[in-house]
């Protein structure tokens, strides 16, 4: 079998190029390695969406994994582990099996960003997370701490509210760096509490995580915490890619303003790839851009 177009990823980006592609009535075989909508399916609550005052985050992404699939977009869960550009058909090697098309759409977003330090790895589902909506849950009436500045961790600690007995947001600036949120949000984090200016340094525990050392302006302290919720931001997992595509020096995709990648008939959009906003519109709009261009050079 050999498709029109294969795009790896389904999260917004992946969707959307789907949802394009399929409308030119190009066959379309989407592989993701996990959940359908990415990223957008495990947060609580979106309000900088076009078209939504607030939505939740998995229903956004029910409804462009609906529609894509309404289209006639096929789906498989598989993990892509090379690409073969060497002939005219590229060749999409993954974990199950391999796949061939016509072009290829890499949608492959991002994955979380550790704080390596010294107890990180060890507590990793003994209290560290980096899902709050993932979670959250096991955390009921408990002390958590939040690690980070920009809007995920806001997004992290209004879930939270609802679910532990204290939030702490710890952030290593002097304040938080929101671009989807407006100072209006501080109202709704009532529940939250802040630490500015703080590093953690250390997670500390026996089976279970107990506290952390966090250096701040006026010294070390230990936080007693039950539970840590990383959120310092994201990082591609394109290792598979290297020496096949262009990369810059963080591993994203480096493209053109037409989603083209260093390859013929291989684009890439969405968090993977060098643009300069990352967010859910930005993605839509680069998985649109990345389906019209392949269907224009097919």
């Amino acid at each position: 079998m050999i498709y029109d177009i294969v795009i790896v990823g389904g999260g917004p980006a992946g969707l959307t190029a789907a949802i394009y592609a399929r409308r030119a009535n190009k066959r379309v075989l989407v592989v993701e390695r996990a959940l359908y909508g990415g990223q957008v399916a495990v947060i609580s609550e979106i309000e900088n969406y076009p078209g939504f005052l607030s939505i939740q985050g998995p229903e956004l992404a029910t409804i462009l994994y609906s529609q894509a699939k309404k289209l006639g977009a096929e789906f498989v869960h598989d993990n892509m582990l090379s690409l073969d550009v060497s002939g005219q058909i590229k060749k999409v090697v993954c974990k199950k099996a391999s796949y061939e098309a016509h072009a290829v759409i890499l949608a492959l977003g991002s994955m979380s960003r550790e704080l390596n330090v010294e107890g990180e790895k060890k507590y990793i589902g003994s209290g560290v997370s980096y899902c709050a909506t993932c979670d959250g849950n096991f955390f009921k009436g408990k002390k958590v701490a939040v690690i980070g500045s920009g809007d995920s961790a806001v997004a992290s600690a209004l879930y939270l509210q609802s679910l532990a007995s204290e939030v702490v947001i710890i952030s290593k600036y002097p304040q938080l760096k929101l671009k989807a949120y407006t100072p209006e949000i501080f109202k709704r984090l009532n529940k939250t509490s802040f630490m500015y200016s703080a590093n953690v340094k250390s997670i500390n525990g026996d089976e279970k995580v107990t506290s952390m050392t966090v250096a701040t302006e006026s010294g070390s302290l230990e936080v007693p915490v039950d539970g840590i919720f990383v959120t310092i931001g994201r990082k591609p997992d394109t290792h598979m890619l290297e020496g096949t595509l262009k990369l810059d020096k963080l591993g994203f995709i480096e493209v053109d303003e037409s989603m083209h990648t260093s390859q013929e008939n291989v684009y890439a959009c969405g968090d993977v790839a060098t643009i300069k906003l990352k967010q859910i519109v930005t993605a839509v709009a680069g998985g649109a851009v990345a389906a019209t261009e392949a269907i224009k050079n097919l």
